[in-house]
């Protein structure tokens, strides 16, 4: 790239960060109602110490009551003790508030495109199944996906626990934040991503060019969606962008869920 910005996950940066929590928002967004997202997913690292807190590191959402998309470089761990809980009816992540559903990872399933040692790759997505199902309700429901290639123009909503910071030190929000993002075409994010290798066909590209709203840190594997007369489908999930967070001419770089329909449909059937 011809600037100095970095092109990074928008995973959390390391572990000495996550305790860094302000009541702050998505680069440029606002908070979210309660339960707003009933398909929002939270992906938080379980100690399993008995005294370390739980903390959100990715997004997610929900496909069934079995299976969550997600971003395939959510697939980590921060101790070889401690294990992902897949958390639905989330909202204030430092409360437990009374209507959070917690499961444990039965199967992480990557896409087998995505490539772990390259860095930021293509095929950034991921299946979650979880050990027992969640129970559907009013807090706690699916996405619609979309059909197999299709296209989206327009606005679409991101939602997530992502980082305001516009700095190389994250704050992260206690509660669920949302933003309006314009979609751009594949030709003019590439240019303003001075052609960046790592732009593929099958991503879609979000964020105005003055990067005065974007995804962060943290937002990793979030839904990015279209409202669809009483529809909601997910046109992205969350692979990477500038960091810092929030630079012009950078917007946010999701995996395009159409280009990957038929490959989520068959790890629902596995």
């Amino acid at each position: 790239m011809t600037s100095k910005l970095t092109v990074a996950f928008l995973l959390v940066a390391s572990l000495a960060l996550v305790y860094s929590r302000a009541a702050h928002k998505i680069v440029g967004g606002d908070e979210a109602e309660p339960h707003e997202f009933p398909y929002q997913i939270s992906l938080q690292w379980n100690f399993n110490d008995g005294q370390t807190a739980v903390f959100h590191f990715c997004g997610g959402s929900l496909l069934n009551e079995n299976f969550v998309l997600t971003a395939a470089h959510c697939k980590t761990a921060y101790d070889n003790n401690g294990f992902i809980e897949v958390v639905a009816a989330e909202h204030d992540v430092e409360t437990e508030e009374g209507p959070e559903q917690r499961r444990r990872v039965e199967r992480f399933i990557v896409h087998e495109g995505y490539d772990v040692i390259q860095g930021v790759s293509p095929d950034d997505i991921a299946v979650i199944r979880v050990d027992k199902p969640f129970e559907l309700n009013d807090k706690v429901k699916a996405i619609q996906l979309p059909n197999q290639f299709e296209q989206f123009e327009g606005d679409v909503t991101l939602s997530g626990w992502g980082s305001i910071s516009t700095t190389v030190n994250p704050d992260y929000p206690d509660k669920l934040r949302k933003v309006v993002l314009p979609l751009l075409d594949y030709d003019q994010c590439q240019n303003l991503w001075d052609y960046n290798s790592a732009l593929a066909t099958s991503n879609v590209c979000a964020g105005p060019i003055d990067g005065s709203k974007s995804a962060c840190s943290a937002d990793s594997g979030g839904p990015l969606v279209k409202q669809s007369g009483d529809e909601v489908i997910q046109v992205g999930v969350v692979s990477w962008g500038a960091f810092p967070c929030g630079s012009p001419r950078r917007p946010t770089v999701f995996a395009g869920v159409s280009h990957y329909v038929d490959w989520i449909e068959k790890q629902l059937r596995v």
